[in-house]
Formats: structure tokens, C-alpha cells, sequence
């Protein structure tokens, strides 16, 4: 591994704007889209039908923590990959997983709730468990460490501001604004992921090999084993076919985001980042491969969507 070009990601520049100020924007912006496409009677499906949100629940918070400490427990990688994979499991669902949901014709709707509700409870659970990978994997004298309430406070203001503003929006707009807003502002969200891939793909291309060597098995199974968790668990407690997409998918996409941001901007350890990094292209390629699964294999187990789903949200459906 080229840990000097890793450490080069920290000052990669665009226009003069550093990676990590980039990703950092990219997250407010597209966490304010997840709010702009919330309202208040989104959060019905939760009252009527809590299982998918109590499972996805559960399996973020707990079994995909418990998960990565199991594999790095098991295959012993190397310090930076171990408490890359420890940061990339803590952080929530990533808001591409509303969009890779409606992809896969699963219910958008759990998925917004989900991702907003688990970005909620990761303001208070990050920090915690990032401190203890860090007192557990970082052999080292160097101080490094998540200081608990700025770190909250940090996480609050990229997770949950964004969302409040975009649901304060929604609230105060006019119907028929938020109808030709929320197109846009969705995709200027994807675009921003795009571009933020693009630019560190880029950049450590000729990593790519040293990367998958290095951090790719134990990655690709933790990706793999959260979206089997998720659909397996899922139909043991006989979910919709929706639901089920949803659970599999928002279990499965991670916050690479916010894992970029804490390792680089919040800790300072660039080396922190390679697992996020290479979560990022493996994400695309086994959620993708999953969506191909389900209208390949399911597309006769998914029925017409009940009517209480039919607008939540309507404009996503475009």
C-alpha cells in the first residue's frame, strides 16, 4: 500500500476546494434532499406497519457494528482497514439507498424513515464506537479520537440540520414548488455522489489493485452479509415484497459519505478512509447486482403497491 499517495487524498483540490470541504457540502445538500422529500404523513407507515423500521433498526445499529468487529476479529487485517470498517459499519443507511430503493420498485417511504431515524440515533452512537475500535485496533502513541460532544455536534449539523431544513422547506413551499424542486434537488444529490466517486476514483486509480488486495474481501463481506441479513430476516418475518427490497438496500448502503468525512475531517487520518473508499465502487456493483436479482427472479412476488403507499413520496416515482 502506498500510504503516501492515501495521505495525498487529504489535499486533492477541485477549483481550490479541498476533497473533504467537497464531500462534506455533498452530504448537507443531499441529506437536505432526503427532508425536502419528507412530510409528516410519511411517518404513518411506521404506526401502521413498525416492522420494517424496527428491523432495519436493529440491524444498523446493532448487527452491522457486531458484524465488522467480527470480521476484523476473524481475518486480523491491518490497523487502518480494521478501524475503516468499524467507521463504515457505525456510520447510518446512506441517502443513495432511497434512490437505489425506488430502483428496485421497494418502498421509498421505509427507506427515507429509515435513513432519517438511523442518522437520528448515529449522532449519539458514532463517536462511542469509534473511540472503542480506536482504543482496541490503534496501536500507536499518537492521541487520536473522536472528542464525544463535538463530534455529536458535527455529525447533527451534516445529518439531521440538512434534513429538518429540507422538511422545513417542504412545509412552508407550496405543493406544486416542491413537485418541480424536489426533481432537481434528487438529481443534483446523485450527481454529487457521482462526482464525488469520480474525483477520488481519479485519484487513486492506480491503488485500485492494491486496494482490492488489501481491504476488498473483508469489505465485500461485510456488504454482502448486511443486505443477506437484511433480505433473509426480512422474509423470516414475512415482510412485503417491498419492504423487503427496502430492508436488503437501506441495511446494505452505507453513509460512505460521513465515513470519508469523519476519517478525514473529523480524525485526520486519511489512511481511515480506504475501506469507505473501496465500500463505495463495491456498493454499486452488489446493489445493482441485487436490483437485477429481484425483477429477474421476484418480479412475480411484487404486487401493486397499497394505496396508503401510493404518494409517499409521489415526486420520487419520476
Amino acid at each position: 500500500m502506498n500510504t503516501e499517495l492515501i495521505s495525498e487524498i487529504t489535499q486533492i483540490t477541485v477549483f481550490g476546494i479541498n476533497l473533504a470541504v467537497i464531500g462534506t457540502v455533498a452530504l448537507f445538500v443531499i441529506m437536505g434532499t432526503v427532508g425536502l422529500t419528507l412530510k409528516a404523513s410519511d411517518f404513518h407507515p411506521i404506526l401502521s406497519t413498525p416492522k420494517p423500521v424496527f428491523l432495519g433498526l436493529f440491524a444498523q445499529l446493532l448487527i452491522l457494528p457486531c458484524a465488522a468487529f467480527s470480521l476484523v476479529y476473524l481475518f486480523e487485517p491491518a490497523q487502518y482497514i480494521a478501524i475503516g470498517l468499524i467507521i463504515l459499519s457505525c456510520c447510518p443507511g446512506g441517502a443513495t439507498s432511497n434512490f437505489f430503493t425506488l430502483l428496485a420498485k421497494g418502498n421509498v417511504a421505509t427507506s427515507i424513515c429509515l435513513t432519517l431515524l438511523s442518522g437520528i440515533v448515529s449522532v449519539f452512537s458514532i463517536p462511542w464506537i469509534v473511540n472503542f475500535a480506536l482504543d482496541i485496533y490503534l496501536q500507536t502513541d499518537d492521541s487520536v479520537f473522536l472528542p464525544v460532544g463535538e463530534s455529536m455536534l458535527r455529525i447533527f449539523l451534516l445529518i439531521i440540520l440538512p434534513v429538518m431544513i429540507g422538511m422545513g422547506l417542504r412545509h412552508k413551499l407550496k405543493d406544486s414548488v416542491v413537485h418541480r424542486i424536489e426533481p432537481i434537488a434528487t438529481k443534483l444529490s446523485f450527481a454529487l455522489v457521482v462526482m464525488t466517486m469520480a474525483i477520488v476514483l481519479f485519484h487513486i486509480w492506480q491503488l485500485i489493485p492494491s486496494l482490492i488486495k488489501d481491504a476488498g474481501l473483508i469489505t465485500l463481506l461485510l456488504n454482502l452479509i448486511m443486505m443477506a441479513f437484511g433480505f433473509i430476516a426480512a422474509l423470516a418475518l414475512k415482510l412485503d415484497e417491498r419492504n423487503t427490497r427496502c430492508v436488503a438496500i437501506e441495511i446494505g448502503v452505507q453513509n460512505y459519505l460521513l465515513s470519508v468525512v469523519i476519517a478525514l475531517g473529523m480524525l485526520n487520518q486519511p489512511l481511515f478512509a480506504v475501506v469507505p473508499l473501496l465500500y463505495l465502487f463495491i456498493m454499486y456493483i452488489t446493489v445493482f447486482s441485487f436490483i437485477g436479482f429481484c425483477r429477474v427472479f421476484r418480479g412475480a412476488h411484487l404486487h401493486p403497491i397499497s394505496p396508503k403507499y401510493a404518494t409517499l413520496p409521489a415526486v420520487n416515482e419520476e
